[in-house]
């Protein structure tokens, strides 16, 4: 005979609490103290429980689903992005329904955000990297709990962002320290949001230092836009430090350096941007601009959930802080 999955009452025994107080930490009631809700929910994982989602629909008129909007989750950065959002919203009990997009224009936006509606999420996280345009999310009903993560300022929605501005500058600083005054930039595409604050980072610490800023090469966040731009970069005998705006074209400009027979770091150093899990072991290990996607998503699902059981959310923009992984691919100026 099969074993039957845990209930309710299971986990109220495991923790020595009343069912009605597993259930209040399921809906996310705010009388529920924080020591008596990590010890609910440690229970909950330790038997396996997992919520019946359609027996609280039907208890408490909510879906307990989360929408999520996203843009091609092939790339590091969108994909960590929903990983973690998705993580998130299983701690607190919520299922997430997604809709990927394969463009970013304002009509698929509006058309993904209303299938989402439609299906009766109980609140919307759009994960919105590309500039899409005026008023993008002016389509949203204001009844409907919205979060938006790395995107536009988007007027009364609320949003979630790794301060990209600071992750460059920590990039670009860290190489001005090391006595590097030739500092070139690949870029990521010039519509994406995230690539033109990693040039602003990138300018400003270069401003502060009176350094030169011409050296900028567009990419479009893949190994051979990163090789492409190197050779470019090349041409300019006077560059000895390269940031690139992901650590996929640090990975293409690695290998371009190397077939111009330029060591790294002792001839040229070079940053990259997200700490991939193989960044640590190319050959030399990468320098890195670190994001905490899963304080990004614990944030954002902090800040929806708020908004679902009728809160209002004090901080309209939170930026989360990266920090720079530094590894062998970096080292002094050559002289």
């Amino acid at each position: 005979m099969a074993k039957r999955p845990p209930s309710m009452f299971d986990v109220a025994q495991a923790s020595g609490v009343s069912h009605q107080t597993v259930s209040r930490v399921l809906n996310n009631h705010e009388s529920v103290s924080d020591k008596t809700r990590a010890k609910v929910l440690a229970s909950m994982e330790k038997l396996g429980y997992r919520p019946n989602l359609a027996a609280r629909a039907l208890v408490t008129g909510k879906s307990s689903t989360i929408g999520v909007l996203s843009y091609d989750t092939t790339l590091f950065g969108p994909a960590s992005m929903l990983y973690a959002i998705r993580e998130s919203a299983r701690d607190v009990g919520y299922a997430l329904n997604t809709v990927t997009l394969k463009s970013i224009d304002r009509e698929s936006v509006e058309n993904g955000i209303q299938e989402l509606i439609d299906a009766g999420v109980d609140g919307l996280v759009i994960i919105a990297p590309h500039y899409v345009g005026d008023k993008p999310f002016s389509n949203i009903p204001g009844s409907i709990p919205t979060v938006i993560v790395e995107g536009e300022d988007a007027g009364k929605i609320p949003s979630v962002n790794v301060d990209q501005i600071l992750g460059a500058q920590l990039a670009v600083e860290h190489l001005i320290s090391l006595g590097h005054k030739r500092i070139a930039h690949i870029s990521g595409p010039k519509n994406w949001f995230e690539t033109q604050k990693r040039i602003d980072g990138w300018k400003c610490a270069l401003d502060k230092s009176k350094l030169s800023t011409k050296s900028l090469v567009a990419g479009d966040w893949s190994a051979r836009s990163g090789y492409e731009a190197t050779k470019e970069i090349l041409k300019d005998p006077k560059v000895t430090a390269i940031f690139a705006a992901n650590d996929s074209m640090a990975l293409g400009a690695l290998k371009a350096l190397s077939e111009a027979k330029i060591a790294v770091p002792a001839k040229m150093s070079l940053i990259g941007f997200d700490n991939l899990p193989e960044s640590e072991f190319l050959v030399p290990g990468l320098t890195t601009v670190v994001q905490d996607f899963y304080e990004v998503g614990k944030r954002s699902l902090d800040m929806l959930i708020a908004q679902i059981g009728g809160k209002k959310v004090a901080t309209k923009r939170l930026d989360i802080t990266p920090t720079l992984a530094i590894r062998a691919s970096t080292a002094k100026a050559p002289r």
